[in-house]
Parts: C-alpha cells; structure tokens; sequence
C-alpha cells in the first residue's frame, strides 16, 4: 500500500556550490515545518496513478502521527488496513486476510513514508537530499533518497501556510501516490491508546521482529 528527485550533476564547481546551498536551505525550511509539529492528524484520499495517468487505486482513511516515531493510519473498505507504530514496532493489520505483520522500526520509511511526519529529524540530511521551492504561501518540499535500495524514487511535501495539504510518492516505475489531505489538525490532544496496537483474538501473527 506504501510501495508506491534527483539533483543534476555538473562538472564545473559553480554549479557544485549552488546544489550545495540549494540542499541547506531546503533542509533548513523543512526541518523548521517538521520542528515545529509535535503531533498532526488528518483525513486522507489516497491516489495512484500508473505513468500514462490512469488511475490504479483510490482510497480513504485518517492518519494521526506524534513524535517520536508514532503512526496510526487506517484506511476504509474495500481496502481495509490499520498500520500502528508505537516508536519502537510496528503493526500492520490486514482485515480482510485476518493477518497481522510485526516488525521493528528499520528501514520504516522505506514502506512509510508518513512516518517521516513523525521520525527524528536529525536523520533526515544523512537520508535524503532536500530541495525547496516557495510561491506565496505555498511551499514545495522534495526529497531524494540517498541510499538507492529505497522503494521509491522521491518524495514531495507540498504545504501551505503552516499546514500540509499532500504527500507524492513517486517510484521507479513511474508510478505516482498522491496523498491528500483534509480536516488537518497540528499539535491538538491526541489518545496515546491511538498508538497502542492489541493482536485480535483468532488473527494470524506473522513476526517479523529482528533482534539487534
């Protein structure tokens, strides 16, 4: 469900410095919108288009994210999932296959990218290269994994004001999820039980949990 750019490289070292500068202010401003979230809730339409533009899928569901680490996202019928993290696991609950995944939170962007909403933000200039653009009030995040076994090509961060409005996950494939968001709410109460996932009685387990 979470399966779903890149800088230009140039010889002369003009070209060099201004990626360079480029990296640190997009970093800086999207730090600045990750610093100042303590905890973000939404609803969401989730969107995946094939490369020529048809659609693939379309869902629905509400997203509530908490530092540090934290994620409930759960989407409605006929795609029914429940993906919980409580910073440390995460659980993810297929209704419709009675099945429920654990795993420890490595490589949890890789299948989850909301969780960068909710993830440390020191981890993020060693994980991706950060550029910026800004028109008024709105503003243009991308970020472009470093480490090249990532699922997806780039991500995009698209806000406006304070507020985020949509995630694009864009994959090798060509491929592009959309992500769109309505009924935003940042730094509100949130129930911490929202974070804490309890196994169904007759769920099959499948653990996946790796001991360091």
């Amino acid at each position: 469900m979470f399966t779903r750019v890149m800088l230009v490289f140039s010889f002369f070292m003009s070209s060099l410095a201004l990626a360079a500068d480029t990296q640190s202010s997009g970093l800086k401003e999207f730090l600045a919108k990750l610093q100042g979230m303590e905890n973000f809730q939404a609803a969401f339409v989730q969107t995946s288009r094939a490369q020529g533009g048809e659609i693939l899928q379309q869902m629905q569901g509400t997203l509530s994210v908490a530092k540090p680490g934290k994620m409930r996202w759960e989407t409605e019928d006929p795609y029914a999932q429940l993906v919980v993290s409580d910073g440390q696991l995460i659980w993810v609950y297929d209704m419709d296959l009675e099945q429920v995944t654990i795993r420890n939170m490595d490589q949890r962007v890789q299948e989850t990218p909301a969780l960068l909403l909710s993830g440390d933000t020191d981890q993020i200039d060693a994980s991706f290269v950060v550029s910026y653009e800004a028109s008024g009030k709105n503003s243009l995040f991308q970020l472009v994994p470093k480490d090249p076994s990532q699922l997806f090509q780039s991500l995009e961060f698209h806000y406006e004001g304070k507020i985020l409005q949509r995630m694009m996950i864009f994959d090798a494939a060509g491929q592009v999820t959309e992500i769109a968001f309505s009924e935003q709410k940042a730094n509100e109460a949130i129930d911490e039980q929202a974070f804490i996932f309890d196994v169904p009685e007759g769920v099959d387990v499948i653990d996946g949990r790796k001991s360091f």
